[in-house]
């Protein structure tokens, strides 16, 4: 018997609907359960840091003055970061003390002017990996952020010699970082506020932090403030449009909010977060 000729429309065989599991390939996992709703707080594996930090005595020449600080690493993922606390020496003290009677005016002269007698207790030496051009990067991104030293942005103090290598020396904003446990207890929308708020401010001045992990956002006094710039929007590159600076922030607020979350979950998974009662 002749086979039975069959004959496409257009030369397409038609779309056949299958119902019920699609044959081979591969299952799709289930998706990762959510948290149980509720404010969020220390858990009983909370973490608490009960032995001391490696600490070391380091001295080095800042402008016309010699430092003399405690360092001690900020931990062990950032190897070229040191929290110093600086011994202020008996003339450093007196000029404090001494600039606290001038006018606001010349207070802010002196500082500008010699930063080295002015510093704050607790500081940040951030020194030069193996790239000059991120670290040259860093450098101008700061000095674009100038008006947000302080407030969103740590404070740039200046550029000294450390150990022989290349070190940046900026204020320590303090707060907890948002991928600890620490940092980890807001809500969703009000995490999503305070990050958007903060890359808002950033792309006011053409900047766009292109290393957008949570490492790089720490939550001081209520607000974000973000850290490490090595990896920015290239100013040598025409600058970024209001659309694209808009496009990029609500794709940086939205990979932020899913490590956030999936880190909640984490944690409580873990104990190290627990759900309390409002």
């Amino acid at each position: 018997m002749d086979d039975e000729h069959i004959i496409f429309v257009d030369g397409d065989p038609p779309v056949v609907q299958r119902r019920g599991p699609k044959l081979g390939g591969r299952a799709r996992p289930p998706p990762k359960p959510r948290r149980p709703p509720g404010r969020l707080r220390p858990g009983p594996n909370f973490p608490v840091n009960t032995h001391g930090i490696l600490t070391t005595s380091k001295r080095f020449r800042f402008g016309a003055h010699i430092l003399t600080a405690a360092a001690t690493p900020v931990n062990d993922v950032h190897s070229n970061v040191l929290r110093l606390q600086l011994q202020a020496s008996f003339l450093q003290s007196v000029l404090h003390t001494a600039l606290g009677y001038l006018p606001c005016a010349i207070q802010a002269w002196f500082e500008s002017s010699f930063p080295e007698w002015t510093l704050p207790p607790r500081l940040i030496l951030k020194k030069q990996k193996n790239w000059e051009e991120e670290f040259e990067a860093e450098k101008a991104a700061y000095t674009k952020l100038r008006p947000l030293q302080g407030t969103v942005v740590p404070r740039l103090f200046g550029e000294l010699q450390y150990d022989n290598t290349t070190a940046l020396l900026m204020s320590d904003i303090g707060g907890v970082c948002l991928a600890a446990p620490e940092g980890g207890m807001l809500e969703l929308d009000e995490f999503r506020r305070v990050v958007r708020q903060a890359l808002t401010a950033l792309s006011r001045f053409g900047v766009l932090q292109d290393d957008t992990k949570l490492d790089n956002f720490h939550l001081t006094h209520g607000r974000v403030m973000v850290v490490d710039f090595e990896m920015t929007s290239n100013e040598n590159q025409q600058p970024l449009t209001d659309e694209q600076l808009e496009f990029g922030i609500d794709c940086a607020v939205d990979s932020l909010a899913k490590s956030y979350e999936d880190n909640q979950y984490c944690f409580w998974e873990d104990g190290i977060l627990s759900v309390g009662v409002e």
